[in-house]
């Protein structure tokens, strides 16, 4: 029987599926790890270890992977009274733990006259829930060890700072995820991949994505949700192809989904069968044509910006300039550069929050002008509306891929930017991805948003039924109306 362990809880706060596929197979049914997934994790390894090394540690020794042999040393470097523990191995029958640090604390316990709290090092700039239920998950192993429950855990992020939180408001839901977890163990076959944001980025995606696609997955539509999947598939509507021919009668025959709803997920199962996008007819907008695009490239992991890049006008022959800073203190410096001749009023596009977020946070502590903020125009959420898309778009790449038809990596993977810096051609690659992204954006533009406010509109195909055309008329009249995808269910 494998034991659950703290990457397990905090893989099923993240993907279900994730967390039953890493509890019956081997690190060997995994695909092998990109060069840049390498060079993060490495990073991460390196943040905790020079963090580790400033503290008088002490860590328990014993044969590899021995995991019975370690949590007897364990046990005894406790009841010493170490003072501050390094991958301490917390077991039980069907638990495994090895937080990062144990510290002691006063206060009587099974171990003596003192006890032992967990803290847990994370790279992230801000706590998270998965981080915290894992804290909480190695405090309740360590509770049972010592015969007391600590009142708190710790998570000690990038900057250093501790944060602190009480164990008691999280335990039920650790709980609820553990229970789960022993579930899927004893019974793997009941779960199954949804396709979601992270889907693209996991180490099982060699496999979810192709047998989600061979089976046509109703997670494949854009806006669909685990609760209106298992509704449409108990009502017999089990695949994008069902989908997209399925015209219910009533409400009862749709299994009670908002008739809204139901209607725009039935023109994305079409996108998907069509395998491109159907914009939706929509009042003519202002031309943005004379507008910028401003798009950054950044390292998240040293909160840096990398790269500003703007293509004026926002076309695919506009003009296209770039600038590098070297460092945080040159950020600013190098946006207004950026920005220095650009027609004042013009309207700012950019793609997601990243942007105008990194303006406020600077705009605060240096002589700005606040009429620029009232500039930006986030081109994720005016792409999203104007279309429906044969897959779910969340990022920049799933708009390029689904939207365009293009490879959204031809430019490089955003997430190995940072390791573009420390190689000989860096700022070669960080001027071609600013460039891609940008042109990407500018094709978006012009043939989602542009083609949008001409009111040109693929039509949906027409139903089986002779009886269903004026529900079928009446739904594309609907979905031009629908804010989003729905909000029904989750």
């Amino acid at each position: 029987m494998r034991r659950i362990t703290g990457t397990h809880v905090y893989s099923y706060v993240k993907c279900q599926h994730l967390a039953s596929l890493d509890l019956y197979l081997s690190r060997k049914d995994r695909r092998p790890s990109t060069e840049w997934e390498e060079f993060a994790a490495k990073r991460g390894r390196d943040f905790e270890d020079d963090y580790v090394a400033e503290l008088s540690v002490v860590q328990p020794e014993y044969p590899e992977r021995d995991f019975v042999a370690g949590a007897a040393a364990t046990l005894e470097l406790l009841k010493a009274g170490t003072e501050l523990m390094h991958q301490a191995v917390l077991s039980s029958e069907d638990r495994l733990g090895m937080p990062d640090l144990l510290r002691k604390l006063d206060g009587a316990s099974e171990l003596g006259d003192h006890h032992y709290e967990v803290l847990d090092v994370k790279t992230s700039g801000k706590s998270r829930g998965d981080q915290i239920l894992q804290v909480v998950f190695y405090t309740q192993l360590l509770a049972e060890l010592q015969g007391r429950m600590p009142e708190h855990g710790a998570l000690i992020l990038k900057d250093g700072r501790e944060e602190r939180f009480l164990i008691a408001d999280y335990v039920a839901a650790c709980d609820e995820v553990v229970t789960e977890l022993r579930r899927l163990r004893d019974d793997p076959d009941s779960s199954r991949p949804f396709l979601q944001m992270g889907c693209s980025g996991c180490y099982h995606d060699e496999r979810c994505l192709p047998e989600m696609k061979a089976r046509g997955d109703l997670s494949l539509v854009q806006g669909m949700s685990h609760g209106a999947r298992s509704i449409l598939e108990g009502i017999g509507c089990r695949t994008v192809k069902d989908l997209a021919e399925f015209y219910p009668e009533n409400a009862r025959a749709r299994g009670n989904l908002d008739a809204t709803l139901m209607r725009r997920l039935r023109r994305a199962a079409a996108a998907h069968l069509a395998g491109a996008p159907v914009v939706e007819a929509r009042p003519r907008a202002e031309n943005l044509n004379r507008s910028a695009i401003i798009h950054m490239v950044t390292d998240a992991f040293a909160d840096r910006v990398l790269g500003f890049g703007m293509l004026h006008p926002a076309t695919e022959d506009g003009k296209f300039t770039f600038v590098l800073p070297k460092s945080v203190a040159e950020e600013w410096p190098a946006f207004r550069e950026l920005m220095a001749g650009f027609p004042p009023r013009s309207v700012l596009l950019h793609f997601g929050a990243g942007l105008r977020k990194w303006h406020e946070e600077h705009a605060f502590s240096r002589e700005a002008d606040p009429k620029v903020e009232a500039r930006f125009v986030d081109l994720q959420k005016r792409l999203k509306a104007a279309a429906i898309y044969p897959a779910p778009v969340i990022l920049l790449p799933d708009f390029v891929e689904h939207g365009l038809d293009r490879d959204p990596l031809r430019g490089g993977h955003a997430g190995a930017a940072a390791m573009w810096t420390l190689e000989e051609d860096g700022d070669a690659r960080l001027e071609a991805k600013l460039r891609t992204d940008l042109l990407d954006m500018a094709a978006l533009k012009a043939q989602i948003l542009d083609t949008s406010a001409e009111g040109e509109v693929i039509p949906e195909p027409a139903p089986r039924k002779k009886k269903a055309t004026k529900q079928t008329d009446a739904s594309t009249t609907d979905a031009k109306s629908a804010d989003g995808e729905g909000s029904t269910l989750t």
